[in-house]
């Protein structure tokens, strides 16, 4: 039986922005890039790895407009990561990704995306048979950034483009 690699990684980076950033992002051609002031250096590591293996890394963007609550509105994949040290305790964060994709309806609440689970609790899930609690996301665990598995939505996209 041949093993198919997976279209993505397990786990992905999701980001809060407002609503004026997304349409920002869709006027100039729906690809670009993220900044932040946080130093990401455990997405750059996961993306890293992911890249070892040629396989796609997504990034989930939930945006939020005055006096609403976030919901996902669109993702995509992470091509770069940039770490600036801008001064001793300054950083920048520089996320370059592909074109946005649009997040289906029934899956933009935040709870529908799971934190990512420690690679310990999911091997003892496959070795063990023990079944590994999930957290969902919750709005204020965003900011500067989650790491999350990635959701099954993500997988079917990816996988009906290969």
């Amino acid at each position: 039986m041949e093993h198919k690699p997976l279209p993505t990684t397990p786990h992905c980076v999701v980001v809060l922005v407002t609503q004026r950033a997304i349409e920002s992002m869709l006027e100039t051609s729906g690809q670009g890039f993220y900044r932040d002031t946080h130093p990401w250096v455990v997405a750059e590591q996961l993306l890293a790895q992911a890249q070892l293996t040629q396989t796609p890394m997504p990034i989930i963007f939930a945006s939020v407009s005055d006096g609403q609550v976030a919901a996902y509105s669109h993702w995509s994949t992470i091509e770069k990561i940039d770490l600036l040290s801008l001064t001793s305790n300054r950083w920048e964060s520089r996320c370059e990704f592909a074109e946005l994709r649009v997040v289906n309806p029934i899956w933009q609440d935040i709870d529908s995306v799971m934190h990512k689970t420690s690679e310990e609790q999911i091997l003892r899930e496959q070795v063990e048979g023990i079944r590994t609690l999930r957290m969902p996301l919750q709005e204020h665990q965003i900011h500067p950034y989650a790491i999350c598995e990635t959701p099954a939505f993500i997988f079917a996209e990816l996988q009906s483009l290969t």
